[in-house]
Formats: structure tokens, sequence, C-alpha cells
């Protein structure tokens, strides 16, 4: 089975992530942001990526949760998406170890369930439901859809690294199995001198306005797919 790492589509790159059209449970690639929509990002953040991976129906805690029982401790943490594996699933499964005692850890599958706004988030073990949070609001976690990276799988991103005179300074990173290698990480630079287009491994960037903290920008053109 591969192995899933998530990414919360409400993240620096704005709401704007959120138009693109997609299918749940089927392999795809995705960039953000969007071509042609302004955007705003700060200093070290990324501006965009292509990652392959699935939109699921998952649930993620605006803030955490915890309840012991008998030394034994579920965890629903704030702002990682908890999933559904697949259409037919009734339970949401985390992408960490939620399920911790002295000895050891593991994962568990999550329900979340409720009436007039009080909901209970709750572990599921040898089909008994344990410890629960409850008398929830509703809206203490976001409940809609959010995109898996598989962690196995090619990744591409490009972050804004300041400004010095009229240079601005970006860092392409490739990635795999999560994590960058230093062989694959890279700087470039644009002289906005000699104009406004950023242009990096098949993707194009249109500056609007930088300073050494922040910048604002247009996709033109996603990375190339077949790299």
């Amino acid at each position: 089975m591969k192995k899933f790492i998530w990414l919360l589509i409400l993240s620096s790159f704005g709401a704007s992530a959120l138009a693109q059209d997609r299918t749940l449970y089927e392999e795809t690639i995705y960039n953000k942001p969007d071509i042609g929509v302004e955007n705003e990002v700060y200093l070290g953040d990324r501006m965009l990526a292509q990652q392959i991976g699935e939109w699921r129906e998952c649930i993620t805690p605006k803030r955490t949760f915890t309840k012991t029982t008998a030394a034994v401790t579920t965890t629903y943490r704030r702002g990682e998406p908890i999933c559904k594996t697949n259409l037919k699933s009734k339970a949401y499964s985390p992408t960490y170890p939620n399920y911790t005692w002295s000895d050891g850890e593991m994962v568990v599958d999550v329900r979340w369930r409720g009436k007039k706004n009080s909901y209970s988030l709750c572990s599921i073990g040898s089909n008994i439901w344990k410890n629960c949070v409850k008398k929830l609001p509703k809206d203490s976690v976001v409940d809609g859809e959010a995109f898996i990276y598989s962690s196995n799988s090619f990744q591409q991103t490009i972050e804004y690294a300041g400004r010095s005179g009229d240079i601005l300074k970006f860092n392409y990173s490739e990635f795999s199995d999560g994590f960058a290698r230093q062989a694959f990480t890279r700087e470039f630079q644009v002289d906005l001198s000699e104009g406004n287009i950023a242009a990096y491994k098949g993707a194009l960037i249109e500056i609007v306005e930088a300073t050494n903290v922040q910048i604002k920008y247009k996709v033109i053109r996603n990375f190339s797919s077949d790299q």
C-alpha cells in the first residue's frame, strides 16, 4: 500500500487552491496555486508546488484534542487531516500514530459523530469506541476535502528567498519520500531590470511586486509534469 502524507489545502497559497477540479480517491497531479491568480507569500514560503496524491474526504481539528483512559492516550492533532481511506469508509484514519501507551504507539481509526452542535471525536478499537472527546461544537473541525500526497512520489517546489536591489532569489527543490535531497536543491535568481518573469523547470511566474520579506506574483505556467 502506498504511503501518504497529508497536505492541508488551505495553506500559504490561499483559498484559490480550492478552485481546481478534483475526483476523490484517484491519483492525480496537483499544482498550486491556480494559474493567473495573484498570490502573496513571505520569505521562506512556498510559491509553487507540484505533487502527486489523492483528494480525500477528511476532518481537520482546529486545535489539538487529547483523551487519556487507563494510561492510554488518543491524540487528535491540530491542523492535520484525518481522512477516509476510500469512498465506502465510515471511519477516518490519521497519518500519524494517534494511540499511545507506555510501551508503544499505533494508528487507530477515528469517528466523528453528533447532532445539535454536540459532537464527539472517538478512537475505535475492537469495534469499541474509546477515548472520546465529547460535547464539541460542529465547527471544532474543518469537514471537507484535503489533498493527501504520496510520500514516495516526486515533488517540486519553489520558495521565495528574498530581494537584494533588483535581484530576486528563489530556491527550487525536488522531493522524494517526503524529504528534499541536497543534490536536488538549487538557488536561482531573477534580475528585475531585465524583466519580471521567473522561469525554471518549465514553470513561468510573473512578479507583480516584491520586497525582501514578501512577494506578490501570478503563475503563468506550472512545472512540466514529464520531468
